[in-house]
């Protein structure tokens, strides 16, 4: 093709779209082409972001649902660990945390368990088994901590004895009350809870009966059965504040 031809051709058509008629129908339809780009833009862009908010979303109901799976294990193992003990009892106590036994803490020794609480603590807490007295948590491991049996030699805790609540010290393993007033009667068969005034217990946690009655010189000291058999610990209650200080908090 000459120059010549090239040059009337790109005249020609130069002219062509000069046309009133024809400049206006390009207009438009580049107009039209240029809208039509930019809405498919808009729609992807709204559909990347719904895309995105949905995978937010979704990853926020995974998490959750991970969340929740894991407190129903936890559930789960508490309740395989509770149905199976034929007299266990929910106790309602704002200050009572749930514990399980993880092992004894020194062979041959029954007296001394780990228990599964893992909060710090100054004073010694009470251990509670379906509102008897069981022993005392006297020591933290971070995760864990060493819990004293009734049974054993260094447990003790201050307990009230009969209707007039007449003050004592438990002390474990020989299972007798000491430092009793020697001028308040005490008899057999007087019950014996916890009095509370230590900060170790609530008052009114059950500890045993009296079975006998030993005359000292300035105090008398009374034998105790208890009520908790702890041969077979698995679970108690750990006593973290005790209620009458919760209660006076409140005031």
């Amino acid at each position: 093709m000459s120059k010549r031809l090239l040059l009337i051709i790109t005249l020609l058509t130069v002219l062509f779209f000069q046309i009133p008629v024809v400049k206006k129908y390009t207009l438009e339809s580049a107009n039209s082409l240029k809208n039509s780009f930019s809405s498919f833009i808009t729609s992807w862009k709204v559909i990347y972001e719904e895309y995105i908010d949905q995978k937010d979303t979704l990853q926020k109901v995974l998490e959750e649902n991970k969340f929740l799976k894991d407190e129903i294990q936890k559930f789960a193992v508490r309740y395989a660990t509770c149905k199976d003990l034929k007299y266990f009892r929910y106790i309602n106590f704002p200050n009572l945390v749930f514990t399980q036994v993880i092992s004894y803490a020194k062979l041959p020794d029954f007296t001394e368990v780990y228990i599964n609480y893992d909060k710090p603590f100054k004073t010694p807490r009470g251990l509670v088994y379906n509102n008897m007295a069981a022993g005392i948590v006297v020591k933290n491991y971070s995760n864990y901590s060493l819990a004293l049996l009734n049974s054993n030699e260094k447990t003790s805790y201050t307990v009230y004895i009969g209707k007039d609540k007449i003050p004592g010290i438990f002390y474990g393993k020989i299972n007798t009350i000491k430092y009793i007033p020697k001028f308040k009667p005490i008899k057999v068969g007087d019950l014996v809870i916890t009095s509370g005034l230590d900060g170790v217990f609530y008052k009114g946690a059950k500890v045993g009966v009296v079975t006998e009655v030993i005359e000292k010189k300035l105090y008398q000291e009374a034998k105790v059965k208890l009520f908790y058999n702890d041969l077979n610990p698995e679970f108690f209650y750990v006593v973290q504040t005790p209620l009458e200080k919760i209660q006076k908090s409140k005031k």
